[in-house]
């Protein structure tokens, strides 16, 4: 137990008390080091030649991890906390470690000498234990964290492990409040200010988490007021940091105000969802008034509150993934609020499968809702002077490139300016940050900021 605990207890420790924090988590050869490390230390604890009893405990150790990683996969798929498609590698990654810890009890408490030595070796069999008894618990934090990264790397939600652990520099409270009044002291010294603030819901109720808000460093300025505006949706599961964190959106911004006097839009991220699983895809429905609290509350909060000036031509929706079809859907529908929506790697409609469940969980049954939330019909039957729209997915991610292109053809057939282009990476956050990258100056001349002007 000491063993375990003790190690264990240390690592905590180091993690709250944020050593760890500037650890890397989306490096590949340290993550794929960590997994193959703990597969051999697994092999060394159950691969033993001439030892039955352990070949029959491993197979019986092996069918009940694939039984237990089957039966997650399925419950995650069930309850829709995850429903896009990931790698049969999951299965394999998060049964190690799964092998790992239902393996190391029985290992500890194995006798030194049983079925480790032969004969009058009975010196060489108690090393043999303890070697064992050594891989068996390293092989726990190996599997767990090389597992944790490489998933992690498939997604891109936390670059590091102060993203992991909350640890991300956000002023928060009294602190956030006094930065918003333009206290020097609570102000980030260099470059843009983050802070957690929330929209208030109130018109539309909706149940939803705090958001935040990035504010570079002319929002102090004379021309406050002046500034453009980008509401950015994370999709789901997600939570609001992860647009400015994994998505880059405080680094983008912050190198973007660097080049253009301190002059960069003010990012608004805001929660569609209320909770990391959930899923509205910005309607009012059944799970709540989405629509109206990003199309009412957000808006009023950012004028009041922020003290922005209203102005559709500067405002603008970027959202990724289920946050890519809000920002389509919410500037299709409300012209007059945001004229600029950035979809990346969104979907061709609001939608939760098929046509017959979403009209029940998202719409509540009312038959019309759909087709005036579905951007095709919207793009052909309605006209849409000033705005703009872009469109991007990940070459890896060929359902959602071709969601894109059709989208792109659409809108350019409704003679809206419209810019569309395949990225690196799949549906992911690097990806996403990638994207954020390329087009923010080109995004920012079309709001009135200094820029290059974008091309098609």
């Amino acid at each position: 137990m000491a063993i375990v605990v003790g190690p264990a207890a240390g690592f905590a420790a180091l993690a709250a008390a944020g050593a760890l924090d500037p650890v890397p988590l989306l490096d590949r050869p340290i993550a794929a080091g960590l997994e193959t490390a703990g597969l051999l230390c697994l092999g060394f604890v159950w691969v033993r030649p001439g030892d039955r009893r352990t070949r029959r405990s491993a197979l019986l150790l092996a069918l009940g991890v694939a039984a237990a990683v089957g039966v997650l996969a399925l419950a995650l798929r069930a309850t829709g906390t995850v429903t896009d498609a990931y790698p049969p590698s999951f299965a394999v990654w998060i049964g190690a470690a799964f092998a790992a810890i239902a393996g190391c009890p029985p290992a500890l408490g194995r006798r030194a000498g049983r079925g480790d030595g032969r004969g009058d070796g009975r010196g060489a069999g108690r090393g043999g234990a303890r070697w064992r008894r050594a891989a068996a618990v390293a092989a726990v934090p190996l599997t767990a964290v090389g597992a944790l990264m490489l998933i992690d790397q498939e997604y891109g939600i936390w670059p590091t492990a102060g993203d992991m652990l909350g640890h991300d520099g956000t002023l928060r409270g009294a602190d956030a409040r006094r930065a918003l009044d333009g206290d020097p002291a609570a102000r980030s010294p260099v470059g843009g200010t983050l802070m957690m603030l929330d929209a208030p819901a109130t018109v539309s109720h909706f149940p939803h988490r705090p958001g935040a808000v990035y504010l570079p460093p002319a929002y102090y300025g004379p021309h406050r007021a002046d500034l453009p505006v980008l509401v950015m949706l994370v999709g789901t599961p997600g939570t609001p940091i992860n647009w400015l964190k994994a998505g880059g959106g405080e680094a983008t911004d912050d190198a973007y105000a660097a080049a253009h006097g301190g002059e960069a839009p003010v990012l608004v991220v805001a929660d569609q969802n209320g909770s990391a699983t959930g899923d509205t895809e910005c309607v009012d429905g059944p799970r709540g008034n989405a629509e109206t609290y990003l199309a009412t509350d957000v808006p009023a909060f950012i004028t009041g509150t922020l003290g922005l000036r209203h102005d559709a031509s500067r405002w603008g929706i970027v959202g990724f993934s289920e946050g890519g079809t809000c920002a389509l859907d919410l500037v299709l529908g409300h012209p007059g609020v945001y004229r600029h929506a950035v979809d990346l790697g969104g979907d061709a409609r609001p939608n939760l499968g098929s046509p017959e469940h979403s009209l029940v969980a998202l719409y509540g049954g009312r038959a019309a809702a759909p087709a005036a939330h579905d951007p095709a019909l919207l793009l052909a039957h309605h006209t849409y002077p000033g705005i703009t729209l872009w469109f991007a997915a990940g070459q890896d991610d060929p359902r959602c490139a071709e969601v894109s292109r059709q989208l792109a053809a659409l809108a350019t057939r409704a003679g809206i300016p419209t810019h569309q282009f395949i990225g690196a990476g799949g549906h992911n956050w690097q990806f996403a940050s990638a994207a954020l990258r390329g087009l923010l100056a080109p995004l920012s001349a079309q709001m009135g900021l200094p820029g290059p002007s974008p091309t098609a």
